[in-house]
């Protein structure tokens, strides 16, 4: 139970607090994960320390401003009208233990809030940490004067987990985000079909956004979400492929669950896990996609995008 008025997702950044674990990831219960989510876990331990004690967000599908020749400005957030740091977030935040002073601020100032009154609270100055002579620790030995005043009042970025945690990290200057690894269903099964630009923005991500297949998020439809489950556990180490090469950049009729060729093919139990994953092709082998390009492990994508040469602005666990 949350308090009255406060969105049930804020139970998320509870649970962060409650779990009292040295480092997490944090997934909704619509996600469904692959092979190499784990990486997720070393890069969270990397990231996130003493000098750099805020969570970590997977950049989001939709850039959430008004930035001319955006295609997501209908999303654009209005509830915050100081600076962003970085592109909109989302909410499957991974953290440390050193994120939780940041995370219990975050919760305090919007039970405050829901009161509805206009007051004031203190939080950590966490900016000091970027000073390599400040650690966090150092932070917490000072006290209450390693604190700053907050006004508080119900603001309309407080309405939902997602956007406070987009706004406090704006608050703070953050802007280090994971590349995207909590992707829609339907970008595992489209082959070599993406877009080269895929979820592109004109500020933050000019050449497109690079995709992890780590992780798929919004599966809440049972049977499409179990078919999903079967495939990921079939093809995660790889198959004898036998894929026909003239629907190689195109969803194949297997790949479309319900159809009758696809069920037809799943009677088949003895070849359709040979034929089904070439619906995941070439992800089991190739897991990231950027600027045109597949990659075989995480640690094989560049810093530039090869046709720009613009730096990735998101980080790879």
């Amino acid at each position: 139970h949350i308090s009255k008025g406060v969105s049930f997702n804020f139970n998320k950044v509870r649970s962060m607090i409650g779990a009292r674990v040295l480092v997490g990831i944090q997934l909704d219960t619509d996600q469904l994960i692959f092979k190499g989510m784990d990486k997720v876990f070393e890069g969270t331990r990397r990231e996130i320390h003493e000098h750099h004690p805020w969570p970590l967000l997977p950049v989001h599908w939709m850039s959430r401003d008004e930035t001319p020749g955006n295609p997501y400005r209908h999303y654009a957030f209005k509830g915050w009208d100081g600076p962003q740091s970085m592109r909109w977030c989302h909410a499957h935040p991974t953290w440390t233990h050193w994120a939780i002073p940041w995370l219990t601020d975050l919760l305090h100032e919007r039970m405050i809030a829901a009161t509805g009154r206009r007051t004031s609270m203190k939080v950590w100055d966490l900016s000091q940490t970027r000073s390599s002579n400040t650690t966090l620790l150092d932070l917490i030995r000072k006290g209450e004067k390693a604190k700053l005043n907050r006004h508080v009042e119900m603001s309309a970025f407080m309405y939902e987990d997602e956007d406070m945690m987009n706004v406090n990290l704006w608050r703070h200057q953050v802007t280090k985000a994971w590349c995207k690894f909590d992707l829609e269903p339907n970008l595992f099964i489209l082959r070599r079909s993406l877009t080269t630009n895929i979820y592109f923005d004109p500020k933050w991500y000019p050449d497109g956004m690079p995709l992890l297949f780590l992780s798929m998020h919004n599966t809440k439809s049972a049977d499409p979400a179990d078919w999903m489950l079967h495939i990921l556990e079939a093809c995660k180490d790889g198959a004898e492929l036998d894929c026909p090469q003239s629907q190689r950049e195109h969803l194949m009729p297997i790949c479309k669950l319900g159809v009758h060729q696809e069920r037809e093919t799943r009677l088949n139990i003895y070849d359709y896990g040979s034929q089904v994953c070439c619906c995941l092709e070439p992800r089991w082998s190739h897991p990231v996609f950027w600027n045109g390009q597949w990659f075989t492990s995480l640690d094989a994508v560049p810093k530039k995008a090869h046709k720009t040469g613009q730096e990735r602005p998101c980080i790879i666990p």
